[in-house]
Formats: C-alpha cells, structure tokens, sequence
C-alpha cells in the first residue's frame, strides 16, 4: 500500500493558503491541491511532509500537524496544516513543473480545486478559526 502526504499551508494574518497545479496523477491534472506527494519507504510521514513542501515551494517548515488521515483502498493520505508569519509565505515560490500560487480562503473554492477540498481546508483552519474567534475560552 502507498502513503501520501498533502499539507496546506496557512498565512496566520492574511488568511491566505497554499496551493498547487497538479499535473499529475491525471485524474488530479488541471486541479489545485495541497502540496505533497509520496512517503518514502524510510521516511516517517512530518518527515515526508517537509521535504515534499521543500521541493516543491521552496520553504522548509518544520512545524505542520497532522489534522487528518484517510485510508483508501490502496494507499493511505495523511493531511497536514501549518500556520505561518506572513514573512514567511512571501519565500513560497514554484520549484517543479507544478504551479504554486497563494489564495485568499474566500475565494478559492471558486477555482478549480480537488473536490474534497471543500470541506478538507474548512477542517484544517477549524482550530486557528476557534482560537482566532475566542470559542471555547
């Protein structure tokens, strides 16, 4: 069975988040999606999730929690979220032949993104929306 990682990551001021183009596998090829890609055989999968999000946008970040995980038939996906300084998001830049860009929240379930972004990056900013918003204290 393979193991995925896809992580989105969130500007804390900005309320921006990160995304790629995917060009492939060609069932995703058009769409957005978090970054991420395949865990390899030695890596733990915060260990996979940096590197992919290093290779891929060019920053490394060690702080990213995994907020959810799904098992499919054949292949596991751990889902990660990050929240950084809005100085760190200006180093987020393309590094491979997929496209990355950085969307306001408000708008970026209007582009063309994997469906089930739709409610995976409202669950991802549940907890910064919670501590932003004072809920629970």
């Amino acid at each position: 069975m393979k193991n995925y990682v896809v992580g989105f990551m969130f500007c804390k001021e900005t309320d921006q988040v990160v995304l790629i183009k995917k060009n492939r596998p060609q069932w995703q090829k058009g769409q957005w999606n978090g970054v991420g890609g395949h865990i390899e055989s030695y890596e733990k999968p915060l260990d996979a999730m940096i590197r992919e999000f290093l290779e891929e946008a060019g920053v490394k970040w060690d702080e990213w929690n995994n907020f959810l995980t799904v098992q499919y038939s054949d292949c596991i996906v751990y889902f990660f979220k990050a929240f950084i300084p809005k100085s760190e998001i200006r180093g987020i830049q393309t590094m491979t032949d997929e496209e990355i860009l950085i969307f306001d929240i408000s708008n970026v379930l209007t582009w063309q993104v994997i469906p089930n972004l739709q409610w995976i990056i409202p669950l991802a900013m549940d907890e910064y929306m919670i501590k932003a918003e004072g809920i629970g204290k």
